[in-house]
């Protein structure tokens, strides 16, 4: 194995504690890593990241910015693209991106639970209603990983010509849905259960390489940053 580790990139505006936990978690099981921050020009700079490209990001269009700036970014090398209500409990194998350029993550959990009739009811999406998540959205925008910054063009090429209700929230998991399915590239899969697990399926906190604390689960952020920053 080379000894270059791994990219990771994130998109975060405002607040920084949580992203600055999934920072700490890289740079316990990746401390060579490379860690790049796209943001606005109001974000605190965020300790341990390498780069962070700045660039105008309308609150009201945060999926358009999430995916302007990855493509902005122009990283012409592998990363992995994640969230910042993410954690991760290990290092993560290259061996795990050896057969494809692209590996999304696909659903594990709730996938056969209604979408939320709330999220329909802002964000007008009769298309949707009592239509089950797996079958919207198959994968989840919280851990991707592309052997370049091309595919994230391609997303926001996407992104920009679709309904302005997209560009706020969802846009970011409709672009990837829709580009794959253009067949524009060799893409590989990884289970969520596996690549970003969530807490309440995660019995012992090594079976999956990082835990995704999405919507209501944050507030339990730090406790399991404690558990896995202070484990040796």
């Amino acid at each position: 194995m080379s000894m270059k580790d791994i990219n990771f990139v994130f998109f975060h505006v405002g607040e920084i504690t949580y992203p600055s936990l999934l920072v700490k978690t890289i740079q316990k099981f990746h401390p060579t890593s490379k860690i790049y921050c796209v943001t606005d020009f109001k974000t605190e700079y965020i300790e341990g990241v390498f780069k962070t490209l700045r660039i105008d990001s309308n609150i009201k269009k945060l999926m358009t910015a999430r995916l302007l700036g990855f493509s902005k970014l122009k990283l012409n090398e592998p990363a992995i693209y994640i969230d910042t209500d993410v954690l991760l409990t290990k290092k993560i194998p290259k061996k795990l991106f050896e057969n494809h350029d692209v590996y999304l993550c696909s659903i594990s959990h709730y996938k056969n639970v209604k979408f939320n009739n709330e999220h329909l009811r802002k964000l007008n999406l009769p298309e949707y209603f009592n239509k089950n998540i797996g079958d919207i959205y198959p994968f989840i925008a919280c851990f991707t990983y592309t052997k370049d910054y091309k595919f994230w063009l391609d997303c926001y090429t996407v992104l920009k010509e679709m309904d302005k209700k997209y560009h706020f929230w969802y846009g970011d998991q409709e672009a990837i849905k829709r580009i794959h399915e253009r067949n524009l590239y060799n893409i590989g899969y990884l289970e969520e259960k596996i690549v970003c697990n969530l807490p309440e399926y995660c019995t012992v906190i090594d079976e999956s390489y990082s835990l995704h604390f999405r919507g209501p689960r944050k507030k339990d952020m730090i406790k399991f940053s404690n558990l896995i920053l202070n484990d040796n």
